[in-house]
């Protein structure tokens, strides 16, 4: 670093903050520095670089008093309804504690401001750092000029801009979830999507269980049920004519199947997709909600640690291992088949 502030003529400290993109130093003697940076063949040690962002990252922590929580399209005295939302705010929560942190959670349909005076309040309180709760309705747009600020979000709901975003691995807890159902000895496994078209998770929740089915005899073969399809007398009808004896869904279907007259586990197996929103002893996936919020909040940490703000050039996205949760909608009903479809080493 000595040896390139030589080169360009500057400090050894201007060096350091124009190779971690500070304001502090201007954007043309930023680019300078980069570009002999480059011409000189500059590498940095990623050990001291490392310590270095530690040592930074508490002195940052310790000034910064408040992380602000934007919840889209949810009233405060709603709040309950939304188990998911729930778990994301603590996860935030218990992450901002445990750096020092407060939380400042602005529930925007109770505020009442346009995205203009929603910026001037933040930077009012001072605030940098922002993790953005999902839309309850689908995907959307952040309405919101997010420059200056280190912004993040839990799921994949904001597609406009796109940000940081810490996630449940979908795929994965599919494939874990067949996986599961097969070690049990259940043969005819049927899906009954519940989730919009076009999601994300639609798409992977899908493309788990095309490929399982693709690996099995063409006989055990049950084709989606699609969510245009699974009012009442829909999802009687695809149950006599392919007789599933094990069903993946949510919530919703398990009531339905209940109401069919369906004995779960006795007569059927059901194996949830989301158990925060099932009753609390089904058998089925941790989406680990409360993680997923405490992975985006550290994306915004670094974000501020590294003085990127706005909207980011390469937007990361960290997936969150989910985990099945034994419980009472699944037996044990015979021979264990051994279908692999997570990557093994």
């Amino acid at each position: 670093m000595r040896d390139l502030a030589k080169e360009v003529g500057v400090s050894v400290s201007a060096v350091s903050l124009a190779l971690r993109n500070s304001p502090k130093v201007s954007k043309e003697k930023r680019d300078e520095i980069h570009r002999a940076a480059d011409r000189i063949g500059y590498v940095k040690d990623g050990r001291v670089t490392e310590l270095m962002e530690h040592l930074r990252s508490y002195r940052k922590l310790e000034q910064m008093s408040t992380i602000a929580v934007l919840i889209l399209d949810v009233r405060k005295s709603d709040l309950k309804l939304y188990p998911r939302i729930q778990a994301f705010l603590a996860g935030v929560e218990a992450e901002a504690k445990g750096n020092g942190y407060g939380v400042d959670v602005m529930f925007l349909v109770d505020l009442g401001v346009s995205p203009k005076r929603l910026r001037n309040i933040l930077i009012a309180r001072g605030i940098k750092g922002v993790v953005v709760m999902p839309f309850q309705t689908g995907v959307g747009k952040l309405d919101l000029d997010i420059s200056g600020f280190c912004v993040s979000t839990p799921g994949y709901s904001i597609i406009d801009p796109m940000l940081n975003r810490s996630c449940p691995d979908y795929l994965q807890m599919m494939d874990e979830l067949i996986e599961q159902i097969c070690r049990l000895g259940y043969k005819r496994v049927g899906f009954i999507m519940t989730y919009g078209s076009g999601g994300v998770g639609h798409k992977l929740y899908s493309s788990s269980f095309l490929y399982y089915s693709a690996q099995i005899d063409e006989s055990l073969r049950i084709p989606i049920l699609r969510r245009r399809e699974i009012q009442r007398e829909g999802v009687e009808r695809w149950m006599k004519k392919y007789k599933p004896d094990v069903v993946i869904s949510s919530g919703k279907i398990y009531r339905v199947l209940e109401g069919l007259g369906y004995n779960i586990p006795d007569d059927l197996g059901f194996a949830s997709l989301e158990i925060l929103e099932d009753h609390k002893k089904a058998s089925g996936v941790d989406h680990r909600h409360e993680l997923v919020g405490s992975e985006a909040l550290k994306l915004t940490f670094s974000d501020i640690n590294l003085n990127n703000s706005g909207i980011p050039e390469n937007p990361k996205v960290v997936l969150v291992d989910s985990h099945f949760r034994p419980g009472n909608t699944l037996n044990k009903v015979g021979r264990a088949r051994e279908v692999k479809l997570r990557a093994t080493k």
